[in-house]
């Protein structure tokens, strides 16, 4: 169950990645993803070089924000044991424990 719930977070966020922070602008960019099995969790990094976004901001739904918009993200937390989201030198580095 836990690899499936881990391979569901990839693509969403991953998807995010490439659909949304490869498009804000004319630059090349890259995303490094890692897949590590510790201490009974599936752990899952991804470090890019697009524009700063935090998924943490959008965990809640907003009032009269569309019901589907950031539906994934929200969904994604739910399911995660925890996501850390940190912006290093300019890279995007998420990581989410399931």
């Amino acid at each position: 169950k836990r690899a499936q719930l881990a391979a569901m977070a990839l693509e969403e966020m991953a998807g995010n990645v490439i659909l949304h922070g490869f498009t804000k602008d004319e630059k090349k960019h890259s995303v490094d993803i890692r897949v590590v099995n510790k201490d009974d969790d599936l752990i899952l990094r991804l470090r890019d070089d697009c524009v700063a976004f935090d998924p943490g901001e959008h965990k809640e739904p907003v009032a009269g924000d569309e019901s589907a918009k950031y539906f994934g993200i929200r969904m994604i937390f739910r399911i995660a044991r925890s996501i850390r989201y940190q912006n290093l030198l300019g890279m995007n580095v998420l990581t989410i424990r399931i």
